[in-house]
């Protein structure tokens, strides 16, 4: 038997390729062999990630396990926390309940539409109807629809009124549902490219603010890809002093980080309905299982593994807070 991807001359019972690892088989793919074939490249979901979840709610256990020699019966640290990551934000963007959190924008939106249409076949019809008992309808219908009427003492925290976007400029909610783009900034005269980037995008969020959100967690997880590292970095100049590698600040990070994305992932799927109530106990549950795994790990006092962990926390705000406002900034404007 001859593999048809290294043209390595096998026996005719082998299942696999010797030489590199193929599976023998038919050219001919089913949707079933593609799906397990996807799963297999993709996630590479093997025996060793569900021996890995097993042992991962053991603070520190994962790491000290890999740097002792037995890494080939572990999923890789990297890609748990990769497939973690992308599980935990696929379930954020896929549970949360997005249409209550945004209720009154979508509220409001609506009605500036419906309100729009509305008027719209009113002038169509009283244009066409010039007696008395037309008129009071379409008097009567603009009251029930609140049509012509002024909002603008009502505070934009209700979703009336006018908006600003970067400081400058008030314009009414209305304008910006109902306007295209370039009608807004010739109506009100945006006077640069960056304002009228800046309302196109609150005009998107308006309309969709579920897709914003969603795109925004996209962009999070290459966020957290490119931070980690540097947390790790970081804790590198913490232990200057010790003979520690890079590598084990950063499998630490990536062990850590896994925990908190699979209990997140749990949390979100089994009790999205009561979310403001574990979010705090969620983190406090995160930071106390970093601190053990810190201290298994490093096999420092108490008192420097705190100390540490610390100043590790602080650095991480720190970095979170600027790379956060980053990938906001960035997601807000290419949208």
């Amino acid at each position: 038997m001859i593999c048809s991807n290294c043209s390595f001359q096998e026996t005719q019972d082998a299942k696999f390729c010797s030489s590199c690892g193929q599976q023998f088989g038919p050219a001919k793919l089913t949707i079933k062999e593609f799906i397990k074939d996807l799963i297999d490249h993709v996630f590479n979901l093997d025996t060793s990630f569900f021996r890995t979840i097993g042992r991962i709610f053991i603070p520190g256990q994962l790491t000290l396990d890999y740097f002792n020699g037995y890494r080939k019966r572990y999923y890789h640290p990297l890609r748990l926390f990769f497939v973690l990551l992308v599980i935990h934000l696929g379930v954020l963007g896929g549970l949360i309940p997005f249409d209550i959190i945004f209720n009154q924008i979508s509220k409001q939106t609506n009605k500036i539409q419906t309100q729009n249409l509305v008027k719209s076949e009113l002038e169509h019809f009283a244009a066409n109807s010039k007696d008395k008992a037309s008129r009071l309808a379409v008097d009567s219908i603009k009251s029930w629809f609140e049509i012509g009427q002024d909002t603008s003492a009502k505070t934009a925290n209700n979703l009336n009124g006018n908006l600003s976007v970067f400081g400058r400029t008030n314009i009414p909610l209305s304008d910006i549902i109902l306007l295209s783009n370039d009608s807004l900034a010739s109506k009100y005269k945006l006077p640069n490219y960056w304002l009228k980037l800046g309302y196109r995008q609150v005009q998107k969020f308006l309309l969709d603010p579920k897709a914003m959100i969603r795109y925004v967690l996209g962009n999070i997880s290459w966020m957290m890809i490119i931070m980690v590292p540097m947390i790790a970095l970081f804790m590198k100049l913490l232990f200057r002093r010790k003979s520690r590698f890079y590598i084990e600040h950063l499998f630490y990070l990536y062990h850590w980080h896994a925990v908190a994305f699979l209990l997140g992932t749990l949390l979100v799927f089994f009790m999205r309905n009561y979310i403001q109530y574990y979010v705090v106990p969620y983190f406090g549950l995160i930071i106390l299982f970093g601190i053990i795994a810190w201290k298994r790990y490093y096999q420092q006092g108490w008192l420097k593994t705190l100390f540490k962990f610390m100043a590790m926390g602080f650095a991480y705000l720190m970095l979170f807070a600027f790379f956060l406002s980053l990938t906001m900034v960035i997601s807000f404007g290419f949208f």
